[in-house]
């Protein structure tokens, strides 16, 4: 399944913004960062480009993607030089791609990915209970935002087609907690992270939402390198996020992302990812429901 949808990334349009000429003068050609609307605001993104720039000494280019297809094709194409991605990609992408930074949350590299469904409903306690809703995924590519309910649903021998009423791609996880808090779906799958700062910060979409059921543990969202990028200037990036927190600069960005540093990754972080990714590909027999859901 993953080598069709790295040929659907070819096929897509780089809908693709940069953020701003670098203000550093130099003679040398930006370094290229890539997000999606996954994670950031605008702000934070202003606040990469300073971190990066004042740690590398050259100019910084924040190009926002409005897909991991997206941002798996810039960096496969050379058209980046590095990108904040999910686990689920990163797996699929690993002949192209290579780890550099694990983004810390509590200081840990693991999240959850969260069924969610609205406050008031609160007799939905597992999967089971969501059968004929129309259900918000993320993006394709994301782990907490598609592969991990869909996998869960073929422990079931069901498929999204055949167990919701309907479904639909949101492309950013603050939208599938906007979908669900609205009614615009009645359930939905969606980062953990994502869903506990907005819970944190009061959003009103947040505050209309509830967990369903959390799935087990999976490595971070990491930051990766174009595997044909220099290897010193690979070097250089992990190294100052690596040190981030010892930074003026680097503080500012830890603080708005609500992470507390950044760590050395770690391929085995990525071993659960890959098991689902080899489920959903039929390389690998189903693993049972209880070892992707706990209860909320």
């Amino acid at each position: 399944m993953h080598r069709r949808i790295l040929l659907a990334a070819a096929a897509c349009g780089a809908l693709s913004n940069a953020f701003g000429e670098s203000p550093v003068r130099s003679g040398k050609p930006p370094f290229r960062f890539g997000v999606t609307d996954v994670f950031l605001h605008d702000g934070a993104i202003h606040l990469w480009q300073d971190f990066l720039q004042s740690r590398l000494g050259m100019p910084v280019q924040i190009i926002q993607k409005s897909s991991y297809q997206e941002a798996l094709e810039a960096l496969r194409s050379d058209e980046m030089e590095a990108a904040w991605i999910c686990g689920f990609p990163y797996v699929v992408a690993k002949g192209f791609v290579r780890l550099c930074a694990q983004p810390g949350w509590h200081g840990q590299p693991w999240y959850q990915s969260y069924l969610i469904t609205s406050a008031g409903r609160t007799q939905a306690h597992a999967l089971a209970d969501l059968k004929g809703d129309v259900f918000a995924f993320d993006d394709p590519l994301s782990n907490s935002g598609y592969l991990v309910p869909v996998v869960a649903l073929r422990a079931m021998s069901q498929t999204p087609q055949r167990f919701f009423r309907g479904t639909f791609y949101t492309y950013s996880l603050h939208k599938v907690v906007e979908a669900v808090g609205s009614g615009l779906a009645d359930s939905g799958t969606v980062d953990g992270y994502i869903w506990e700062i907005l819970h944190q910060k009061r959003s009103p979409s947040a505050l209309k939402t509830r967990i369903v059921a959390k799935s087990t543990r999976y490595g971070f969202p990491p930051i990766v390198t174009r595997k044909n990028l220099d290897q010193g200037l690979h070097l250089h990036l992990q190294q100052a996020l690596l040190s981030a927190q010892d930074s003026r600069e680097g503080r500012r960005l830890l603080e708005s992302l609500d992470l507390k540093n950044f760590l050395l990754p770690q391929e085995s972080w990525f071993s659960g990812i890959q098991e689902l990714v080899e489920i959903l590909d039929g390389t690998h027999a189903p693993i049972p429901l209880n070892k992707i859901y706990e209860t909320a």
